[in-house]
């Protein structure tokens, strides 16, 4: 992002620690799963935890102490996002979590690759550290800068790859799915791990059209021999879309976004798009 402007006390650091993708670092490791640190208005908050201890490994190589994060947010229930949670109680004793009351008592299952698997949270975590976990059903001021956003309208289609997901065995409506809205001088930051809800949807949910950056996932998966998800015309209208409604914004995206998304993006978005992958970092300034 910009750094010709700004001073420290503005600065907002975001650091992958895991993703899907690896980047030029061979020491760290990726995973499909997610995690990503940032430091903002004096606070050092993770959002997930990827799919197993990986991501803290990574963390320490990337000087991240996890036994600092002021606050840890679950976004989704899946266990790319949450597997890496027994790892962090035990580095970390004072970090408030936060995840959705959504999850709860359900049983969340995948049928991609054609079987049908638990992709379920670590529930024995949640009664074995009760003090530890913030529930939310609504949207909540974190911090005066950060907001947890947890409604989304539906204005606009929902990711079709969504429709091997389930709950309970039904059909995942994806109420358990929350965001994460950094109201910064320079512009608003959305973090949002899976877009499950689809990415102009949870831009929408966030407000202002002066967003700045998008960091996350899509969903927009490649289609492959079982599944047909999006059409190439319909990612790239989706990509318009974005810019013509929030003509400011940055994609960084990685985890869950299809190669054939990504290059589709990248046509439209050009110089607004970037791919992260295991160790980037960027720095955005006011």
């Amino acid at each position: 992002m910009r750094k010709d402007k700004g001073t420290e006390s503005n600065r907002m650091k975001v650091v992958v620690l895991i993703d899907n993708n690896p980047g030029t670092c061979a020491e760290l490791q990726t995973e499909h799963g997610l995690s990503i640190y940032m430091e903002s208005g004096g606070r050092k908050i993770l959002l997930d935890t990827g799919a197993s201890g990986k991501f803290a490994e990574n963390a320490a190589k990337l000087h991240v102490d996890i036994s600092e994060v002021d606050v840890l947010i679950l976004s989704h229930a899946h266990r790319d996002h949450t597997g890496g949670l027994a790892e962090f109680l035990k580095l970390n004793d004072r970090a408030r979590i936060f995840l959705s009351a959504h999850i709860a008592g359900t049983c969340f299952t995948s049928t991609r690759g054609g079987v049908q698997r638990d992709i379920s949270p670590d529930f024995s975590l949640f009664k074995t550290h009760p003090e530890r976990f913030t529930r939310v059903t609504h949207n909540v001021l974190m911090a005066p800068n950060i907001e947890i956003i947890c409604r989304f309208p539906h204005f606009f289609d929902q990711p079709q790859a969504n429709r091997t997901l389930f709950a309970n065995n039904m059909p995942d409506d994806f109420r358990h799915e929350i965001a994460l809205l950094v109201h910064h001088p320079q512009g608003n930051i959305i973090f949002s791990s899976c877009s499950h809800h689809g990415i102009l949807n949870t831009l929408a949910a966030c407000g202002n059209p002066d967003a700045i950056a998008y960091i996350g996932g899509t969903h927009l998966l490649d289609s492959d021999s079982e599944n047909q998800y999006e059409t190439d015309a319909q990612i790239a209208a989706i990509a318009r879309k974005t810019i013509a409604l929030y003509p400011q914004i940055k994609l960084f995206t990685g985890h869950c976004t299809g190669i054939k998304t990504q290059k589709i993006f990248s046509e439209i978005l050009q110089e607004r798009f970037a791919v992260f992958y295991s160790g980037f970092q960027t720095d955005i300034f006011d």
